[in-house]
């Protein structure tokens, strides 16, 4: 199993570029094989959403593009992903623009992370669209990126772009363009999973690691269905892979990480990573935590 580290986008941790890359550094010499970031444009000072928020910090968040691409220029063998990127922040030829250039810079070391977001008022902000449409927005969006990626020129016209014949001749490194991993716990996040994802984006459980606490029937029902997407669309459901976010907490143990980490890995997870931002406000305290569950697991 692989192992990821998340990069703090919000909270006091980063706050210079070369303590970033040398961050970024350190950790791949330890031996981790990818950096993952998350995604935050506004958090409203109102919040009818009850989701941990974790106080102050975030209202200080930094863009996610920007910090890979700084993590690109201080490592080699790193992949960057995100969990997960927000696409209904930017317009899609903006979007292809930054993706594939990120690419390019990384020398083919990206993946791409998706997801619908869970919190209505930053969407409304934000895009001030329809928040039942939202997912008719990302697939329309995910087909655009592959036609950028794999046309030239290039056009699209849909219900939510108009595009005309234009030229598109930076290339992705990745042919076809970077893999995409879809998150989400819904039938419909599933199907999407099946039907163009590289993989899926869970949060400590299903459907990969459902062994870790029993087989859940709702869990395997989840998972046929991207296996059934997967066969509709003429792909193979056995390629499908499972990367598990592990959100650390005040309390939480490098024993207890490291316990959970196992337990993913012998359940079949392709990958596993931890975001520590919650409980550790500085870059020098999350590198000394990673070091220890390193340590701590070897090689999963």
């Amino acid at each position: 199993m692989k192992l990821g580290f998340t990069l703090p986008i919000v909270g006091p941790a980063i706050s210079s570029a070369a303590g970033l890359s040398a961050f970024c550094r350190e950790l791949e010499d330890l031996g981790y094989d990818t950096l993952w970031v998350g995604d935050r444009l506004v958090t409203p000072v109102d919040m009818d959403s009850t989701y941990l928020t974790h106080g102050p910090q975030m209202g200080r968040y930094l863009d996610p593009v920007l910090l890979l691409t700084v993590a690109a220029t201080a490592t080699s063998r790193m992949r960057l992903n995100s969990s997960t990127l927000s696409t209904f922040y930017y317009e899609p030829p903006h979007l292809a623009r930054l993706l594939t250039t990120l690419d390019v810079l990384s020398d083919g070391r990206l993946g791409v992370g998706v997801g619908l977001g869970w919190m209505k008022q930053e969407y409304d902000i934000a895009r001030n669209a329809d928040w039942h449409r939202r997912g008719k927005m990302l697939d329309d969006m995910l087909a655009f990126l592959h036609a950028w990626w794999t046309t030239t020129p290039v056009s699209w016209n849909s219900e939510f772009l108009s595009l005309p014949q234009v030229y598109a001749d930076l290339r992705p490194v990745q042919e076809g363009g970077p893999p995409i991993w879809i998150g989400g716990d819904s039938e419909a996040a599933m199907r999407r999973v099946g039907r163009i994802g590289t993989g899926w984006l869970g949060v400590e459980g299903p459907p990969a690691a459902a062994s870790i606490a029993g087989r859940d029937r709702s869990v395997d029902h989840l998972w046929s269905i991207a296996r059934r997407a997967a066969q509709d669309a003429g792909r193979d459901p056995d390629a499908l892979k499972t990367a598990m976010r592990i959100n650390v907490g005040p309390g939480t143990s490098v024993d207890s990480l490291a316990d959970k980490l196992k337990r993913h890995a012998e359940s079949g997870t392709d990958e596993a990573y931890f975001d520590a931002f919650a409980v550790f406000t500085s870059l020098d305290q999350m590198l000394d935590f990673a070091s220890q569950v390193i340590a701590r697991t070897g090689r999963l």
